[in-house]
């Protein structure tokens, strides 16, 4: 839908005699303050829309927010927000495809779309969303984007989460199966014999070690505010 098309159709809804609905009212004053005033009837408009075709919306009203802390103008967060919506419509679209239980939990929708927009292809989000029915995909597609950053092959990286699945391996177990590939690129082996290596390990894969207490510590020490330094 064209950006000037969603403005003259919010436009129309904000104009309208008829009362808005409460959710609509909550989220407009939600946004109210926080982005332009002249985005908030399209931004609401695009995440009813969004509500009605089953998709999950608090990705639009944070995408919208963080345009107004950007200081962004109302085009600019309503293609923002019409883009993520866009990309949550396609995923929602590839999981039915695939042959995915209505209705669709939000999670399952977000994480292949994260998929998507990192570029795995939509025929590769397909095989793992085959392997796994009815069931969460996020663990295996952030597996194969962990492997993917470390240079495998995207069709390899699948097709070992694909084997290590078939063998019974879920959720954080398919993320050591990545780690474990990762590890033995750090080990000096090529991504071929890496991945040949971590196979021959399925379903035994060793599980990635939690960091001692200290690390788990500074991590979550918070960093000095230094905006007004």
């Amino acid at each position: 839908m064209k950006l000037s098309l969603v403005l003259m159709l919010a436009a129309g809804v904000a104009s309208s005699p008829l009362p808005l609905p409460l959710a609509a009212q909550t989220l407009r004053a939600r946004l109210a303050g926080r982005i332009p005033a002249a985005a908030i009837a399209p931004v609401d408009s695009l995440v009813r829309a969004a509500a009605a075709d089953g998709l999950p919306t608090d990705q639009l009203v944070e995408k919208a927010l963080e345009g107004g802390a950007k200081q962004a103008s109302s085009e600019q967060i309503v293609a923002a927000v019409a883009q993520i919506a866009s990309q949550l419509r396609e995923a929602r679209t590839l999981l039915l495809r695939s042959g995915a239980p209505a209705p669709l939990p939000p999670a399952e929708v977000v994480a292949v779309a994260a998929a998507l927009v990192r570029g795995l292809p939509a025929a590769l989000v397909q095989r793992i969303v085959a392997v796994l029915p009815g069931e969460p995909t996020g663990p295996a597609l952030d597996a194969v984007a962990d492997m993917v950053g470390h240079g495998f092959v995207r069709d390899s990286a699948v097709d070992l989460v694909v084997d290590a699945v078939r063998q019974g391996l879920r959720g954080l177990r398919l993320l050591d199966v990545a780690t474990a590939a990762v590890h033995e690129l750090q080990r000096g082996r090529s991504h071929s014999l890496a991945l040949a290596d971590v196979r021959r390990q399925l379903p035994n894969v060793p599980t990635a070690p939690t960091p001692p207490p200290a690390a788990v510590t500074r991590a979550r020490r918070p960093v000095a505010d230094t905006t007004h330094q």
